[in-house]
């Protein structure tokens, strides 16, 4: 039946009409208030819970009559990784052949396998991915893709989660219905990079990273281009050249959050950029605070509780998959309550760090990615990407920072730049520099076009830049990127 659904889709006056419906009706869900929002999930937290009561997931968590989220432990990976990597029926609550295995990049650390609902990953391909890929083309006013545009996509094939998505949601032996996506998912990352560098001008919206969008494909290209929407996952580098992409593409870069554990569970924001919403449909999203980079679990609120301008790691609970209370290690910044022009009161988050990602110096002091991140754009250091890790000379600890820029720099100067910065900024950084009687940064050049090599060599659903502590063997991966693009300058 499901098939038959999607062979109609791809029928252009069926098509068509279902596009325009879904773009009438796909903020509808948006502009429920969050608390009718919430009574909804309650109920289908009930059912959730009714399901999975007897299975062995569900008795290792104490799931039992009249049991409350809140009264359940956060969970993690090493909770789920028995279940998934040896499944027997009655551990879950579908059937096991209603389940997909899916592949995370291992970008956050060693590769983990999932087993996600096949219901679900439709639902969350049509009911939030889509509508989130229409969004990235809104103009203040109303969203301008339209049936058949040309959407490219660089991403990896199955078992990745968004090539498992597309998968899923083509018809046998057919292409995706609604839009022409673009290049073929099974091509390599590079041949992916270079469609679009010599077909750009048949793309309607693009989806790709930043840092490839600056590094390799703007200097290529040479001249603005035409866009109805530019969709990028990496959110700290599209902030950081926001104007030059704007300037290239024609229109604002847009993003959401979305994760092998949750699949696509935003919508971009379109009146705070670079913001985006939670999908309520896909899941319970609770909220442990951060404070200097740690989150306190014994503090854990609400969406209906988030502040302005706080930081919480986002803790998920899937409405119709076996996750829940699981820690992401994801934080998210809370920037608005509500978006005017979507017209919903629920809160706007922006993507903030990894938690488990700092790296401690002598135990003074842990510098995170979005603390460099911030050191770079105040200082005026145009990078690209970069990637940080500690190393050791005569029994002293250093922030070694590998990074590619756009603008020929001295590596000493960027060393004084950061350093001016974090004595600053950071308390615990300048108590280490002055007790010890050191300069704790060491920097190292890398050749233009190092990371977007890199980049190209991975297979990942989002091939990107694992910026702090990189597994030492991606490190190696990318330092034979800088020496085959040029000899490492330090």
């Amino acid at each position: 039946m499901r098939r038959f659904f999607l062979r109609l889709l791809g029928y252009p006056p069926i098509g068509r009409m279902a596009l325009n419906m879904m773009k009438k009706r796909m903020f509808r869900s948006f502009e429920i208030p969050l608390s009718k929002a919430l009574e909804k999930q309650e109920r289908l937290l009930k059912k959730k819970f009714k399901r999975m009561k007897g299975t062995k997931i569900g008795d290792h968590l104490g799931i039992k009559d009249g049991v409350r989220l809140e009264d359940l432990s956060v969970t993690d990976y090493s909770f789920y990784e028995p279940f998934f990597n040896s499944p027997s029926q009655d551990a879950f609550m579908y059937p096991l052949e209603a389940y997909e295995k899916v592949k995370t990049s291992g970008t956050a650390g060693s590769e983990k396998w999932f087993l996600i609902p096949q219901n679900f990953i439709l639902k969350s391909t049509f009911e939030t991915a889509v509508p989130a890929i229409m969004l990235a083309t809104h103009d203040g006013e109303k969203i301008t893709l339209e049936y058949g545009d040309t959407v490219y996509i660089n991403t990896a094939p199955r078992p990745f989660a968004v090539g498992v998505m597309a998968s899923l949601a083509t018809p046998a032996g057919g292409k995706f219905p609604l839009f022409n996506l673009v290049p073929n998912i099974n091509l390599p990352f590079e041949d992916k990079v270079n469609f679009f560098i010599n077909n750009y001008k048949n793309v309607d919206l693009a989806v790709m990273q930043a840092s490839i969008l600056v590094s390799r494909i703007i200097p290529l290209v040479k001249e603005a281009i035409k866009l109805k929407g530019m969709f990028c996952p990496d959110t700290a580098v599209a902030e950081a050249y926001f104007d030059e992409i704007t300037n290239f593409a024609g229109v604002p870069p847009r993003t959401s959050y979305n994760s092998t554990e949750t699949m696509s569970c935003s919508i971009p924001s379109i009146q705070h950029p670079l913001g985006f919403i939670l999908d309520w449909r896909r899941g319970i999203f609770e909220f442990a605070p951060v404070k200097e980079g740690i989150a306190d679990e014994n503090k854990i609120i609400g969406i209906d509780e988030v502040e302005v301008g706080e930081i919480y790691e986002v803790i998920y609970t899937g409405l119709e998959n076996d996750l829940t209370r699981y820690r992401t290690l994801n934080a998210f910044k809370c920037v608005a309550k509500g978006d005017d022009i979507l017209n919903t009161d629920h809160p706007v988050f922006k993507f903030h760090m990894r938690l488990e990602k700092t790296i401690s110096l002598h135990n003074f002091t842990r510098i995170s990615e979005d603390e460099l991140i911030a050191a770079f754009k105040e200082s005026k250091i145009p990078f690209v990407e970069f990637t940080a890790r500690k190393e050791f000379e005569k029994g002293l600890e250093y922030l070694a920072l590998y990074i590619e820029t756009t603008e020929e720099i001295e590596a000493e100067k960027i060393k004084e730049k950061v350093h001016k910065r974090l004595y600053a900024s950071d308390s615990d950084y300048r108590d280490l520099s002055d007790f010890y009687g050191y300069i704790p940064i060491k920097v190292y050049l890398m050749p233009s076009g190092t990371f977007a090599k890199y980049l190209m060599g991975k297979m990942a659903a989002v091939s990107k830049v694992d910026r702090i502590k990189m597994r030492d063997e991606e490190f190696n991966k990318l330092l034979k990127s800088a020496k085959d693009t040029e000899r490492l300058v330090l």
